[in-house]
């Protein structure tokens, strides 16, 4: 099948990026280079594309009630104005999906599921709601989701807008809609895939290649660079964010995968509320953890077997060079009894190092400047 073209298709072109297929959409690999790029969102800020990145919304008078008895998080404790992030979990508590929510008015929320679970979350949710008299709908091409991260991000979105984009007011996982760029009812959150302070912004798609060129024009006094795909992985991977399809899925749970402090003591029954539940009380057989390798290994395969003692202990997940921390890291799924800060395993004849933590800012203070 013919890969489609995104709306910032000739933007990328006649700004040289190299082009690679993403979620069948051709879309920028690279304008200079991944490692590059990679430092550019470290260093000041850049601007990517996250084509397929759809915003499903919820509205209705019981539209809280329906999200807080569908997803792990306790929506009584999200104000208007705010979000949080969390799974959509089956019966048996694996990942549906691992989603930010968005609330920017009382009975009205919007959700953003993983591009390539658009159709498998709008589905599963709108199914759910018809008990509820809730409405789902993706709001699908009206909005092109572009992400704006660095140190430098909210001096670049401020340059380009009236809104005020200050840390009190929109604080992390905020959301507000503005005038950006000229564009009218961009929405504007506090949100992002890096670990930097970055906002996602979701543009009219008939102004996108527009606010694209505009923003970047604007930007670079502030040093923001166009950046492609090829950077997010070993953004992401130094943060020891899992995605769906690779470390997150049907089969793992949010206590297996580092993240139960998403799940939030509610009276609220959820789908596989039991088993999370008792995987918080137990623990659960196995934990996904960060692997650093040594200074100067190669990166890894996906799949990759991981040993201890010559018994294979699990498998590679995600791989990425960490440029930041100046080596190759890996994440993967261990047994409890393994899942060990500073415990060592062998990866294709390399020994590793077990880590349960971001090997950069673990603390996650640069997002929260």
């Amino acid at each position: 099948m013919t890969a489609k073209r995104t709306p910032l298709y000739h933007a990328f072109l006649a700004r040289k990026a190299q082009m690679a297929e993403k979620a069948h959409f051709l879309t920028a690999n690279a304008f200079t280079d991944p490692e590059t790029e990679h430092f550019a969102v470290r260093n000041a800020a850049g601007l990517f594309e996250i084509f397929g990145q759809f915003l499903v919304e919820i509205a209705g008078a019981n539209a809280k009630q329906f999200l807080n008895e569908t997803l792990v998080a306790d929506f009584t404790k999200v104000p208007v104005g705010g979000g949080v992030y969390c799974g959509i979990l089956n019966e048996t508590g694996g990942f549906i999906d691992d989603v930010i929510t968005y609330r920017p008015a009382e009975d009205l929320f919007w959700l953003v599921p993983a591009p390539h679970r658009v159709a498998r979350v709008e589905i599963y949710l709108r199914d759910r709601a018809k008990a509820y008299g809730a409405h789902v709908v993706s709001l699908g091409y009206r909005f092109t989701s572009l992400s704006l991260q660095g140190p430098q991000a909210r001096a670049c979105l401020a340059a380009v807008t009236e809104a005020d984009v200050s840390g009190a007011v929109l604080p992390s996982f905020g959301v507000m809609t503005a005038t950006v760029c000229g564009v009218e009812g961009v929405i504007v959150t506090r949100t992002g895939f890096t670990g930097e302070l970055g906002y996602e912004l979701w543009v009219p798609t008939e102004y996108a290649e527009a606010f694209y060129d505009s923003m970047l024009n604007t930007g670079a006094a502030c040093g923001l660079v166009p950046c492609g795909a090829g950077s997010m992985g070993s953004l992401r991977i130094e943060k020891r964010f899992p995605i769906w399809g690779r470390d997150l899925g049907e089969d793992t749970t949010p206590i297996e995968a580092g993240l139960a402090w998403t799940v939030r003591p509610k009276a609220s029954n959820y789908p596989g509320k039991a088993l999370i539940e008792r995987q918080k009380l137990d623990g659960p057989t196995r934990r996904l953890v960060l692997l650093e390798f040594p200074e100067g290994a190669g990166l890894p395969e996906m799949g990759a077997p991981v040993m201890a003692d010559q018994e294979l202990i699990g498998k590679i997940t995600s791989t990425a060079f960490g440029h930041s921390v100046g080596r190759a890291l890996a994440l993967a799924y261990l047994p409890s009894a393994m899942a060990v800060d500073g415990q060592k395993v062998s990866v294709s004849g390399v020994e590793t190092v077990v880590r349960l933590a971001a090997l950069y800012d673990p603390k996650s203070l640069r997002s929260r400047a």
